[in-house]
């Protein structure tokens, strides 16, 4: 019976030691949409905007070894409605991927929105392009109303990683630089 209570607080103290070690500002920090732009009317509108503290430091280590990294933006249009739910006009959601090549030094972005890449050996480059989206079109698909409140939400997550062979039961800290944003809630002119 005493050796439970003394392993007890053994296990207690080294749970207390670890979580005080643990960097705080690690977790303080999180992503937001930033910097939103808004142009057009009439069911088209071209948005840009920024995601702020998208990248964690283990994150960044991460990429460094040629794991991908993948951020999915989702864009939704909504009209409100008395008495009834908000009606979906449109929705888009598409993706920015981000890959270290080790042998070559570059990192490629891909922009799933514009079927395109880019390739830079500036990381900080790299990490402006996965972060940043400008003009995306994004159109609605069904009748508005005039004088009805239109609005944008938007929103961002990384993509969980999936390794080869199950290493990500080895490799847990992968999971901990998973994120993402609140819904970031813009008005939009009819």
């Amino acid at each position: 019976m005493e050796s439970w209570v003394r392993n007890r607080w053994k296990v207690a103290g080294v749970a207390c030691f670890l979580i005080l070690c643990l960097p705080i500002g690690a977790f303080s920090q999180k992503a937001s949409i930033r910097e939103v732009q808004v142009k057009g009317a009439h069911g088209t509108w071209k948005v840009g905007f920024n995601v702020e503290n998208c990248f964690p430091e283990k994150m960044q280590e991460t990429i460094q070894t040629g794991i991908p990294a993948a951020f999915t933006f989702y864009l939704q249009v909504y009209q409100v409605r008395s008495w009834w739910k908000d009606q979906k006009l449109a929705s888009l959601q598409f993706q920015h991927t981000i890959q270290y090549s080790p042998i070559r030094g570059e990192y490629q972005v891909t922009f799933g929105e514009k079927g395109i890449s880019r390739v830079t050996q500036s990381f900080e480059e790299a990490k402006g392009w996965m972060a940043r989206v400008q003009e995306i079109e994004i159109r609605s698909s069904s009748e508005m109303k005039r004088d009805a409140l239109t609005y944008l939400r938007i929103k961002t997550e990384l993509e969980p990683v999936k390794l080869p062979l199950h290493l990500e039961y080895l490799m847990f800290f992968v999971s901990l630089w998973d994120f993402e944003t609140d819904w970031h809630v813009e008005a939009l002119s009819p």
